[in-house]
């Protein structure tokens, strides 16, 4: 039964009389005579007149505000537009604005549906403005999950007090978000106006939404250039600025993690000899032997005796995992999914590095906002030395996973992307997480321990890194004794915490530094201030020299630390790995960080447009055992690499099939990978970010086909939703007891 709208929005008018006794009303009416019929046609003009003047609808709020709301978000947010993009974000807003203007039509009572109305709006008002907010400080959006993990730090003095200063400095966005409400309830105070339907106007707000939410579908999977994001290539950040907040948040319920793989592949089956040891690099000039293992003349006319070469011991990096037996086990399709999955990729094969550091001492560390372009040789000689003089990384990536520090932690932890973004490492609490390098080398023994220089509880690290294979973590708050600052020192951590584990090997150890954390000025950096005098004669802004500054105290921290190592005599015994957890964003525009333009162009030496050039950064695995072996990586790797190589290098009994990444060492084809979907490999780079739709630039000499194309990126969207699912269903605890 359809209802009045128009009925109801006056009754608040209508003042109800008492009722009178039959007698007097009687009377009363013979008493009126004439006059009745002129008082019944007086009200009837009022009536007529009530009925075609009155307030604005509170669905007519709900429509003005979220159409409002959505055209400034992305006026300040894109900055790449193009007519397919339009299109799609326009018919999608005005889809998502009709059908949310449904909350101001339920009920019949104005007041219940003016409350709804307005809840509405504020809730999408501080959802765009929390998400630009976002945007500014991180580069990224951040999923509702993401929002509640970072609201989980909102008691930390430096992210209070900066998120403070973001909104007052902001406020203004603040008020321009307030005015259309304002207008609202000014326009029903005030003014009489037209009625605009009001009857069954439920039908049209659901039947308008509806069909233009299909015309939007329809643009998003025909005519837009973001088409693929929408399922293969769904990432949330790309879904926003592609789609909108709305579409970006139903995708993340419904669509991440939930996608099948992609399985051309038969099965991965030994080949016929299954047993080898890893092949080693000769160092003499190659000896020929016959098929007895006889002597037989070098090149240079000299003879040596030669011995068989020893049968083959360990040919692969696997473990031997019953695939068919957790298929026909598994409770849920999505496990079987990921078992067939894992069943077709081939393992990586041992090589001339494999166990080169067996039993030996790991120290990872994860440098807040390091980059390459920071190691010089005149201002940082040690680390100069430890990229040279180590394994030199001459093409190495730390993706933006989702612009926070955990991620990239994560992603240099475990080896697995980071798909849930700040929520990733988070999610492995509970999780039986064998695969890192922390339980590699904490199930054999090792002595492991964690340490951070800031508060112990951000980010959950309390109950992440424990679980990830340390024994033991301590920051600032649990054990870590660093005098108090903002950010706090780098070398004052490693003076305090070595002599806890120098003499305990094997050791393997983890640090999350914070002294080349932002925002970069003298005033609010103590690191920075601290070293000012040092960087004062480079030819770089003030902004750039305070980052510089504030990271000497890495430097300062690897001077310390390495010299520890040679005087305890174990420096040849023990690797040393350090990479970034993210570019430095704080050097990007941002009213977050206090920066009027983009200082990080200035720093790296050329516009910084898109993630290649943004996210090239710097890998060190040094020991004093390798500075005599010239080791060079020239092929593109990234932070989801590290977790399979120490594996390696370490000896341990891994299946490098439930990582990401790929053993560097081994013959597996190079592969890095971006969120959005980007990639890079030997043969060339793949930009999924354009506007106007990606983009393949091979690499030079490189000649690839269409079917190479696909094949990439079949493989980046099959790693992507691995990752997606195997921490939601705890998949290890399959392999790892």
């Amino acid at each position: 039964m359809e209802w009045d709208l128009d009925r109801y929005l006056d009754e608040s008018d209508r003042t109800p009389k008492p009722r009178q006794s039959g007698g007097a009303a009687a009377a009363r009416s013979r008493s009126s005579g004439p006059a009745r019929g002129n008082s019944r046609a007086s009200q009837t003009g009022q009536k007529s007149r009530r009925r075609r003047v009155g307030s604005l609808p509170p669905w007519v709020l709900v429509f003005g505000c979220l159409i409002f709301y959505a055209f400034f978000f992305h006026v300040w947010t894109e900055d790449q537009f193009s007519v397919g993009r339009f299109l799609t974000l326009a018919v999608l807003s005005v889809s998502f604005s009709l059908l949310s203007s449904l909350m101001g039509t339920v009920g019949k009572k104005r007041k219940l549906q003016t409350v709804l109305a307005t809840v509405t709006v504020i809730f999408w008002g501080v959802m765009y403005l929390t998400e630009y907010f976002i945007l500014d400080s991180f580069k990224n959006f951040y999923t509702l999950g993401g929002m509640l993990t970072g609201a989980g730090n909102a008691g930390q003095e430096d992210f209070a007090g900066r998120t403070f200063d973001l909104v007052l400095k902001n406020f203004w966005r603040i008020l321009i978000f307030a005015l259309p409400i304002a207008a609202w309830f000014l326009a029903n105070r005030f003014l009489r106006l037209p009625r605009i339907l009001t009857r069954g106007v439920r039908r049209y707000l659901a039947v308008g939404g509806v069909c233009l939410l299909l015309v939007g579908l329809f643009f998003a999977a025909v005519i837009s250039p973001d088409r693929q994001k929408m399922g293969e290539a769904y990432d949330f950040t790309a879904a926003v600025h592609s789609f909108g907040l709305p579409v970006g948040f139903a995708l993340d319920t419904f669509q991440s993690g939930s996608g099948g793989f992609e399985l051309d592949d038969p099965v991965f089956t030994l080949p016929p000899q299954t047993t080898g040891a890893a092949s080693t690099t000769q160092t003499q000039p190659p000896v020929q032997t016959d098929t007895n293992g006889d002597t037989v003349a070098n090149s240079n006319g000299s003879t040596e005796v030669t011995e068989p070469p020893a049968p083959p011991q360990k040919p692969y990096n696997m473990l031997n995992i019953d695939f068919d037996a957790i298929i026909s086990s598994a409770e849920s399709d999505s496990v079987k999914d990921v078992a067939r999955y894992v069943s077709t990729l081939a393992p990586s094969k041992t090589n001339e590095m494999t166990g080169m550091f067996e039993g030996k001492n790991l120290i990872l560390i994860t440098a807040e906002a390091f980059s390459a372009e920071f190691i010089s040789e005149e201002l940082t000689p040690t680390l100069y030395r430890m990229v040279h003089k180590g394994i030199y990384f001459s093409d190495y990536y730390q993706p933006a996973w989702g612009g926070s520090t955990s991620s990239g932690e994560f992603s240099v932890m475990t080896g697995i992307d980071p798909a849930r973004g700040v929520n990733s490492i988070k999610n492995t609490i509970g999780k039986n997480m064998g695969v890192t390098i922390g339980n590699q080398l904490k199930r054999l023994g090792y002595f492991t321990r964690a340490y951070h220089n800031h508060s112990y509880d951000y980010y959950g690290r309390n109950k992440t890194h424990e679980n990830l294979g340390y024994e033991k973590f301590i920051g600032v708050g649990n054990g870590m004794e660093v005098t108090k600052a903002w950010p706090e020192s780098d070398k004052e951590m490693i003076d305090f915490t070595v002599p806890q584990y120098i003499d305990h090997q094997p050791f393997s150890v983890y640090y999350m530094t914070v002294s080349g954390h932002g925002a970069y000025s003298w005033v609010g950096n103590k690191q920075s201030a601290r070293h000012k005098e040092e960087v004062q004669n480079l030819p770089y802004s003030d902004t750039v020299k305070a980052y510089i500054a504030c990271n000497l105290e890495v430097e300062l921290a690897m001077e310390s630390l390495l010299n520890q190592l040679e005087t305890a005599g174990i420096a040849d015994d023990t690797l040393v790995v350090l990479t970034a957890d993210h570019y430095p964003y704080c050097l990007t525009k941002s009213d977050a960080w206090y920066t009027d333009k983009d200082y990080l162009s200035e720093y790296f030496g050329f516009e910084v447009k898109d993630c290649f050039g943004q996210d090239h950064n710097c890998l060190i695995m040094w020991s004093g055992c390798l500075e005599d072996k010239n080791l060079v990586v020239d092929t593109p790797t990234f932070s989801l690499d590290i977790v399979p190589t120490l594996c390696n290098l370490f000896g341990v009994e891994y299946d490098s099939r439930l990582v990401v990444g790929r053993d560097v060492f081994s013959d597996q084809e190079p592969l890095v990978f971006w969120p959005d979907h980007s990639w890079k490999t030997d043969k060339g780079q793949w930009d999924a970010s354009k506007s106007s739709g990606s983009e393949f630039t091979p690499a030079a000499g490189a000649e690839v086909t269409d079917e190479y194309l696909q094949r990439i990126r079949k493989t980046v969207s099959n790693k992507i939703n691995y990752s997606y699912q195997i921490l939601d269903m705890d998949f290890f605890k399959l392999i790892y007891q």
